[in-house]
């Protein structure tokens, strides 16, 4: 067999030195220019962070755009025993409300353990670790979906800060090193989870009064809870959502008067669903 035909024949194609030259020169040029796309395409690519903001969401109806209907959110605030479950009794009647009480079950039963009753058994022993699972349930009541008009919560992730754990650093419940914790966490949330809220409900009670109504309802838990706690929270209230001198506000705030009888605040009721237009829902 002659020298050419041994070059030709064989399983693969070989060339000769100054083919293979140019053939490498090749590789490493196209290469070098799917390097280039790439790296263009990360500098394109939007931040991880980003993605929820720019992403096309598949509405209920089945098109596919980002998602306009949402709901009205609602929040109601106030101190203990203001009457914020007996609101949200009124409004969850009306088809188009969806009421989101505190996750107050989940507080009484952690995998068995009652937080809500260790809390005010020991301040000191458990504030930490209540208000930590607080953030968390809190945020998942944020979250939640609702296919009605309006979705209307109990209390939020901003009065769980800026009324309850402030409260608690204030008075030396919380330690610095937990306080900060606590602190860090809420800011990540708030800048990167959707907490939108549209208007704030202020049940303005007094603590005497709220201390009234804590002993007629007869939670166990809340037998033992001190008239001075409740005044203390009904200050960072006032600072927050009347006065109006520390902490930001994440909606308008209307203010009820929550310091008459619970069977008599219809007429209050009555006032909010003309302000925040609830009548026909």
């Amino acid at each position: 067999m002659s020298n050419e035909n041994q070059e030709n024949s064989g399983d693969g194609e070989l060339h000769s030195p100054i083919t293979n030259m140019i053939l490498t020169r090749q590789n490493r040029f196209d290469v070098s220019r799917m390097n280039s796309r790439n790296s263009q395409h990360r500098h394109d690519r939007a931040p991880l962070g980003d993605i929820s903001a720019v992403a096309n969401i598949v509405n209920e109806s089945g098109s596919i755009g980002p998602k306009t209907d949402k709901p009205k959110t609602i929040v109601i605030e106030g101190n203990i025993g203001s009457g914020k479950s007996t609101l949200l009794q009124y409004f969850g009647k009306k088809k188009g409300i969806e009421v989101f009480p505190e996750p107050v079950h989940k507080w009484q039963d952690n995998r068995g353990s009652n937080m809500l009753d260790l809390l005010y058994q020991d301040l000191s022993r458990w504030s930490f670790a209540f208000q930590s699972y607080v953030q968390f349930t809190m945020l998942q009541v944020h979250q939640a979906k609702t296919k009605k008009q309006v979705k209307m919560m109990e209390r939020s992730l901003h009065s769980s800060k800026y009324c309850f754990i402030e409260n608690l650093y204030q008075s030396k419940k919380l330690q610095r090193p937990e306080y900060n914790v606590l602190s860090e966490w809420f800011d990540w949330l708030r800048t990167t989870k959707d907490l939108h809220i549209d208007h704030i409900v202020y049940l303005r009670s007094t603590p005497e009064q709220c201390e009234r109504r804590i002993m007629e309802r007869s939670r166990s838990e809340e037998c033992g809870i001190p008239l001075d706690y409740l005044r203390d929270l009904h200050e960072m209230h006032e600072d927050w959502l009347f006065r109006k001198t520390k902490f930001e506000l994440p909606a308008p705030v209307l203010v009820l008067d929550a310091t008459q009888p619970l069977d008599e605040m219809i007429d209050q009721f009555t006032f909010l669903e003309e302000k925040l237009q609830l009548q026909n829902l």
